[in-house]
């Protein structure tokens, strides 16, 4: 464990670099200074964050640019008649101009009822929890609540916003948890109520696999129960910052496998 303790430690210095932020979507975050800016672009970015880097940064800009890169006022004065209209073409992957609309809508409504976004996460915080897994259950809970008998079809907004009660490992909700809590120079440690060692490492393709390949995961599916089976052992290298090593497994998965 401390050989690989030693290499895991290695690659977080190689790759948490403000270099790393621009072909990340975390880039999205840095381009404001206000926290209910760095918040919603961070939100709408994370949940955009699947598929080729490319195609995320550029979706990613397309939605805020009709925004006029205000996030936080487009959405605090939502004109849902405009909204409709500049996302009418907008298509990212499995995602619709009309899932876009409906998270705006959900925090344009959430954002009436509660001062910013980290207040809407903290409603379920409880540091005594052994992770953020009950917090984030309520968060993802609060925001599809605002459309719960509104929208038929809510398929569209629960791949957005996934909610880990139903086994998802919900990476882009805890890679968004990582950006805001920890420390950077690449994440922007926004939210300081939250202990960095109740993250959860984001589980994507690229961290599952080099994850089995040092033994830290033994489970086959990609999914919340891994996702918490991989931190574990990341806890046990540093108790105070698992998702540090996330640097070190996604830079190993994008750029040497």
């Amino acid at each position: 464990m401390n050989n690989m303790k030693e290499y895991l430690d290695k690659l977080v210095v190689k790759y948490e670099i403000a270099d790393f932020i621009k072909d990340d979507p975390v880039q999205f975050c840095h381009k404001f200074t206000n926290k209910n800016d760095i918040e919603a672009a961070g939100l709408i970015a994370s949940c955009l964050a699947y598929g080729k880097r490319q195609k995320i940064i550029e979706s990613c800009d397309t939605v805020l640019a009709f925004m006029d890169y205000k996030p936080y006022e487009y959405i605090m004065n939502l004109d849902t008649d405009d909204a409709k209209s500049k996302l009418k073409l907008f298509k990212h992957r499995y995602t619709a101009g009309d899932d876009i609309y409906y998270l705006l809508l959900i925090l344009s409504r959430a954002l009436q009822d509660y001062e910013n976004i980290e207040d809407i996460f903290l409603k379920g915080y409880n540091p005594n929890d052994k992770n953020i897994k009950s917090a984030l259950t309520q968060f993802v809970s609060i925001l599809t609540d605002y459309l719960q008998g509104e929208v038929e079809n809510m398929r569209g907004i629960n791949f957005l916003l996934p909610n880990p009660k139903r086994g998802s490992a919900c990476k882009r909700l805890n890679m968004f948890l990582r950006w805001m809590v920890r420390k950077g120079p690449v994440d922007l440690n926004l939210w300081q109520n939250i202990s960095t060692s109740k993250l959860i490492i984001p589980l994507d393709t690229h961290v599952a696999k080099v994850s089995r390949r040092l033994g830290i995961c033994q489970r086959k599916s990609d999914d919340w129960i891994a996702a918490e089976e991989i931190t574990n052992h990341l806890l046990e290298l540093d108790p105070v910052d698992p998702a540090k090593y996330d640097f070190a497994i996604f830079g190993e998965g994008i750029y040497n496998s």
